[in-house]
């Protein structure tokens, strides 16, 4: 029963974990209804990349006993909150038609070309949505993450320790992958610019919010 007590937890705290500002102000930026072939792909990588952490970390912490130094999850909650002001700002310019960012294949490989007005200010080749999936690897390690971390430290066993993670990381990638699946739906309407520039701004007032709050001590005032 305690397995199942612990699956349950997992699945409701990764549910709700899923439905944080900033994790859907992350989603909405990183979909594009132009550039992203595959919306929900987009949020199943960010909910892979989030769960990668939390189930090495969380495992590590079981066994040793430990907790994650808060230092550490303050610098990569700050670090997530500079990722959003980016991801919005970025939006913005796409809005404004200043950005443009075009996507083919080579051999196989997705290949990015990323021009800011005229200029071109480089290329890159990227992998399954790579850019979503280290966006996940961070708010994992920030600081909603490390409370799922905490949560499954404080479990009675290794298999309830094991059952909770597991629960939350599969829940967080559906839950994201349904969410960037329908955004990027939405994205298709009419509606398209007005949305765009809804997320980004929010995205960035988020992020900067976030940083801001951190830095100053304050504590997460929308998370």
């Amino acid at each position: 029963m305690a397995i199942v007590a612990a699956a349950l937890t997992g699945a409701v705290v990764g549910l709700r974990h899923s439905l944080e500002a900033d994790h859907i102000a992350a989603i909405s930026t990183l979909v594009d209804d132009r550039k992203t072939a595959h919306p929900g792909v987009v949020g199943a990588s960010w909910g892979v990349g989030h769960s990668l952490p939390i189930i090495v970390v969380g495992l590590v912490f079981v066994f040793l006993s430990a907790s994650l130094p808060e230092p550490v999850t303050l610098a990569f909650e700050i670090l997530a909150g500079l990722i959003l002001v980016y991801l919005g700002f970025r939006m913005l310019l796409d809005v404004a038609g200043l950005l443009t960012v075009e996507r083919h294949e080579h051999d196989g490989h997705e290949h990015t070309h990323v021009s800011l007005g005229s200029v071109s200010i480089g290329s890159f080749h990227t992998h399954v949505d790579g850019e979503s999936l280290l966006v996940g690897v961070v708010h994992g390690l920030a600081g909603s993450g490390a409370i799922v971390v905490a949560l499954a430290a404080s479990a009675s066993s290794l298999l309830s320790s094991f059952s909770l993670l597991l629960s939350f990381s599969v829940i967080t990638v559906l839950t994201m992958s349904t969410l960037s699946h329908l955004w990027g739906s939405v994205l298709t309407t009419r509606l398209q610019s007005a949305l765009k520039l809804l997320a980004g701004s929010a995205s960035f007032v988020i992020g900067g919010l976030l940083v801001t709050n951190e830095l100053l001590g304050v504590g997460p005032v929308l998370f």
